[in-house]
């Protein structure tokens, strides 16, 4: 006999008085019925969980790209000339530009 059975066969007249009682059937109904069919049941309470918590996520992730670029963008304002010719490798007309990669 597997474990359930045993504990069936134990307690037969405990269980048989739980489940007689109206106590516990509106209890469980009611239990049923909000994990199951409610229109804010548990299923989709834990769903929008995760939802939020990759969303929260995901604006972490953009905050530090918009403060990378924030930064970029004041380094830029500092000094144009140099960033463009660090960047776009823009050149004055009688000038020649030398790339040099590391490797």
């Amino acid at each position: 006999m597997n474990i359930l059975q045993t504990l069936y066969q134990n307690h037969k007249s405990e269980i048989r008085k739980l489940v007689r009682n109206r106590y516990f059937l509106v209890s469980l109904g009611f239990l049923i019925h909000v994990i199951f069919f409610d229109h804010s049941r548990l299923i989709s309470q834990w769903q929008l969980e995760s939802d939020i918590q990759k969303l929260e996520e995901d604006k972490a992730k953009y905050q530090q790209q918009i403060e990378a670029i924030r930064q970029e963008g004041e380094e830029i304002g500092k000094d144009r000339e140099r960033y463009a010719r660090e960047h776009y490798y823009m050149k004055k007309p009688n000038e020649d530009v030398y790339i040099l990669e590391d490797q």
